[in-house]
């Protein structure tokens, strides 16, 4: 994408994990399989293929809860700077995700979730919420170890 994406929107999490945790929430298969859903899907971590670097990205398939049909996505990865930043890029729709994580006090970590596009979403509210929804998994799965 060119230097041109128009931020939508700026999502901020405090994070009971030291960043190295929190990094790898975006590149290992166990991890992401917490997190990277929607609502009635699961994305299983062996349907999940990752080759985290720069120009790389993650090929997975999100599986219904309710027949079993498949959805297959994926992203690149734009950036990879363990444990600080993290860029993915989207084809459909196209947009970018810039996540940068700072070191808080006592092993915590401070999580800035920025998504920017071509052409905003057609309910920047709605995306905002599915960001939203994603981050409070990660930090579900932190509380219960699986992150």
């Amino acid at each position: 994408m060119p230097a041109t994406d128009d931020e939508v929107f700026t999502v901020r999490r405090h994070l009971d994990a030291p960043p190295d945790r929190v990094f790898a929430a975006f590149i290992d298969p166990s991890r992401l399989e917490q997190w990277f859903v929607v609502d009635g899907f699961q994305t299983p971590a062996e349907r999940i293929r990752s080759t985290p670097q720069p120009g790389g990205g993650v090929e997975a398939v999100m599986v219904s809860d309710a027949d079993g049909s498949e959805i297959p996505f994926g992203f690149r990865y734009r950036e990879l700077d363990p444990p600080h930043r993290v860029v993915l890029e989207f084809d459909d729709p196209r947009e970018v995700v810039t996540v940068t994580i700072e070191p808080a006090r006592a092993a915590t970590s401070e999580l800035t979730y920025t998504l920017a596009t071509l052409e905003p979403p057609s309910d920047p509210a709605a995306a905002q919420r599915g960001a939203e929804d994603m981050l409070d998994r990660i930090a579900a799965g932190i509380d219960q170890g699986l992150i």
